[in-house]
């Protein structure tokens, strides 16, 4: 992931602690859930760890408890694929 310096989108705290939406997830359920936004993010940071997309995309669908296809179709409408 990026050395940059991340801040919660809701509540503006540092994030320090990985994985960054952790954070969110426990704090910001309700956004956490709805906030696909999140999906990008994660999407770009697993790729630029070198993860393939296939794999990245099955972590986010456990993550967020939807399907891979449901995570790539989002992408692509989004233009991240």
């Amino acid at each position: 992931m990026s050395d940059k310096t991340r801040y919660c989108p809701y509540c503006k705290q540092e994030l320090k602690r990985r994985p960054y939406w952790k954070h969110i997830q426990e704090v910001h359920p309700k956004e956490f859930e709805s906030d696909t936004s999140t999906w990008i993010q994660l999407f770009k940071d697993y790729s630029t760890m070198g993860m393939n997309k296939a794999v990245s995309l099955q972590v986010i669908a456990e993550i967020f408890n939807k399907s891979p296809k449901f995570i790539e179709d989002f992408l692509k409408e989004q233009k991240v694929l």
